[in-house]
């Protein structure tokens, strides 16, 4: 590399450096000014729109359900869950839940351009086994993220596995983005750290019904069952108490085994 070469080189990496630290800053403060503005607006006007448990369906008024507030760790301010007194399912912040599906998934796309989860195959694999797959059998991994070999390791032991993600970056011919990608019917689909992000529940659960085979099954892993990770806007669902139960029961499934093991929680829904 001569010194031209070497001087250019040196001062893309200088514009590099210079566009991330802008980025870094303009992270640090639009994300929580946006939040804390729709925060004091909250604050200053009364919403008593009736709301629906995302479980089992129960309807009233926000003030007819207890409340659980956190924090966003993520720059999102305020986050006011509501418990539903019939199920014991947690669900909110509502500011999330009624954010525009567009802006929800620019969010992501942010998040994800920072910020990586840890890797998630042994817990993918352990939820992959609960499905007690069968050689020959067709699966689905939901919300596969891009932090697992669990697809490519499925694959390789010869089970017939694909993964879809609509949000991560990942690059893999056996792992799809647009959900019209995915029009085969499973005999199991299963998912690690994905139930909590639903923002509709019993309307996803309907669509895993649609996309499974009369006798399958799908499973669920989650350590929100139980009231943790609540510390960031992106979780939305906690079916704690027996929402996984009035869930399975308003979707056409039954609720067949729970684990719970400290580190590792899924509960496993048949049809």
């Amino acid at each position: 590399m001569d010194q031209t070469q070497s001087k250019a080189l040196e001062d893309l990496e200088r514009r590099l450096a210079r566009l991330e630290s802008q980025n870094e800053r303009l992270r640090e403060f639009v994300i929580p000014a946006f939040w804390n503005a729709l925060d004091r607006l909250d604050a200053r006007t009364a919403d008593e729109t009736v709301v629906a448990c995302l479980a089992c369906g129960l309807s009233g008024p926000p003030s007819s359900y207890a409340m659980r507030v956190d924090h966003c760790m993520f720059g999102g301010g305020r986050l006011e869950r509501l418990e539903c007194p019939d199920c014991g399912c947690v669900f909110g912040p509502m500011k999330y839940l009624q954010t525009p599906s567009e802006i929800v998934s620019a969010d992501y796309s942010l998040l994800y351009s920072f910020y990586s989860e840890g890797d998630s195959t042994e817990e993918e694999l352990r939820a992959f086994e609960l499905l007690d797959p069968k050689p020959g059998g067709l699966y689905l991994n939901w919300g596969s993220g891009a932090w697992s070999r669990s697809v490519e390791i499925l694959r390789e032991r010869g089970y017939d596995v694909w993964g879809y993600e609509p949000n991560a970056l990942i690059d893999s011919p056996f792992v799809v983005k647009r959900r019209e990608e995915v029009s085969a019917r499973f005999d199991g689909i299963f998912s690690n750290n994905v139930i909590e992000h639903l923002f509709s529940p019993q309307a996803q659960f309907i669509e895993f019904r649609d996309l499974l085979k009369d006798d399958g099954r799908m499973v669920h892993a989650s350590p929100c069952y139980e009231w943790s990770y609540a510390f960031t806007r992106f979780h939305v669902f906690f079916p704690l108490g027996n929402a996984p139960e009035q869930l399975a029961a308003k979707t056409g499934f039954m609720l067949t085994q729970s684990v719970d093991d400290g580190a590792f929680q899924a509960r496993v829904f048949s049809l």
